[in-house]
């Protein structure tokens, strides 16, 4: 155990790492402050503990979120799908709100997708290393989850991350809720189709298909920073 431990942790840290500076590279014509940007990642760790909050409430009161329900019948697995993606999505919401509406760095449509993509890749990281000290990872599956995992996680915030940036910078408020529901339920259908047996291609299908769209939404605003700024209409 310690010895898988000693090599997923490191992992885990490289894995974030390097998506981190994927990000800073798609946004290199205007960078972030690394000081910003490396403590929405810290606080998007710490938004694990919000999202386990989340599941006790969701247990409490809606349909039962685990491994289980996800292979069950549809009538159980289906919720509790839909429930894991808001509860994700949502965690990872929280520490983008107060930079997107105090910052003056939030200037961009294209921040919000790099700042939901920080959050997130906070958001893997913490939830690589509780599974990996709770035991739930083998040495493979656990080298695996920590290249994965953080980009899966910041495409599936993507949408959520410019509807956030259309609401604070356009006053769009349709646009962030679009993006939240897409996020959600994105999220909840690659973790349905990860659980379902023979069903895991097209769960990285759904991967795939949310990164193209995020790289052609990247395309778009950066090759026009009049359209990618927040302008007039935003603070």
């Amino acid at each position: 155990m310690a010895g898988v431990l000693w090599l997923l942790l490191p992992a885990a840290a490289a894995g974030a790492a390097t998506w981190v500076v994927y990000f800073r590279w798609k946004d290199r014509a205007k960078p972030e402050p690394w000081t910003l940007q490396l403590a929405t990642v810290a606080v998007g760790a710490l938004a694990v503990c919000a999202a386990l909050l989340g599941y006790r409430a969701v247990d409490a009161f809606g349909p039962v979120v685990s491994w289980e329900a996800l292979v069950g019948p549809w009538s159980r697995a289906v919720p509790a799908a839909l429930a894991i993606g808001v509860v994700e999505e949502a965690a990872k919401l929280l520490p983008v709100l107060p930079i997107a509406l105090v910052s003056k760095h939030f200037d961009e449509l294209w921040d919000g997708p790099v700042y939901a993509g920080a959050s997130a890749i906070g958001f893997a990281l913490a939830e690589t290393m509780m599974l990996a000290f709770s035991g739930e990872l083998g040495l493979v599956d656990g080298l695996a989850r920590a290249l994965a995992a953080p980009i899966t996680h910041a495409v599936f915030a993507a949408p959520w991350g410019l509807g956030l940036a259309y609401f604070v910078l356009r006053r769009d408020g349709r646009a962030l809720a679009l993006g939240f529901v897409a996020s959600a339920v994105a999220h909840g259908l690659y973790d349905l189709l990860l659980a379902r047996p023979g069903l895991q291609l097209a769960a990285a299908g759904v991967v795939l298909v949310v990164w193209l769209w995020m790289l052609w939404a990247a395309r778009a605003l950066l090759a026009h920073p009049g359209g990618a700024s927040g302008g007039s209409a935003g603070r």
